[in-house]
């Protein structure tokens, strides 16, 4: 895959054609998006390496079949195009039920108690996009007062640095302690203004 489509900052034809989709996927030209994807370009080239059994598991709760894809013009192909002739991936029966496993079971979005959530915003992991999924589906289930979401400008996964923790921390027990919600980003707006 590497010498067709380059790699992050060097890709060829086919390789910037393919960084627009993932740019579109993960929330757009978002703070350090380069340098968190090259952190995990190899890694993500090759997700469904049979060999190891937690990707054979994650694999099976796998479902895009609801994922809209877009790109930018000029590469040869239309969003419709692609959404239409995209392979798609379902989970197995019953792997994202709560029942038989919570842990990959879709969430509810019905916050119960206040929660504040931190993420960096070129994460290749877990993308920040999942963040405004997360927003909407709170939103829809009436518990929008109960979530406060944090974008932090960096490049990786769970490496946010430990004073924006213990500050994210500190805002949650005084929202408990009076009620007072504490300062938060717009995660359905314009993600790449983010952490600028």
């Amino acid at each position: 895959m590497v010498p067709a489509l380059g790699t992050p900052g060097s890709y060829t034809e086919r390789g910037r054609a393919f960084d627009s989709v993932v740019k579109h996927l993960s929330g757009g030209d978002v703070a350090m998006r380069l340098e968190g994807l090259a952190r995990r370009y190899i890694a993500n080239l090759n997700p469904w390496n049979p060999g190891t059994r937690p990707v054979r598991e994650f694999g099976r709760h796998a479902d895009t079949r609801h994922i809209r894809y877009a790109i930018d013009p000029g590469f040869g192909v239309d969003s419709e195009t692609l959404n239409r002739d995209i392979r798609r991936t379902e989970p197995e029966s019953g792997a994202r039920s709560h029942s038989n496993n919570p842990v990959f079971a879709d969430f509810t979005g019905r916050l119960q108690a206040p929660l504040i959530t931190l993420h960096e915003t070129a994460d290749y992991r877990v993308p920040l996009v999942l963040e405004r999924n997360y927003r909407q589906k709170v939103e829809a289930a009436g518990s929008g007062k109960r979530l406060v979401q944090r974008a932090v400008a960096s490049a990786g996964h769970c490496a946010i640095d430990g004073r924006v923790r213990e500050q994210a921390f500190d805002d949650l027990l005084a929202w408990m302690d009076t009620g007072v919600v504490p300062r938060g980003d717009d995660l359905l707006g314009d993600l790449a203004r983010l952490g600028r």
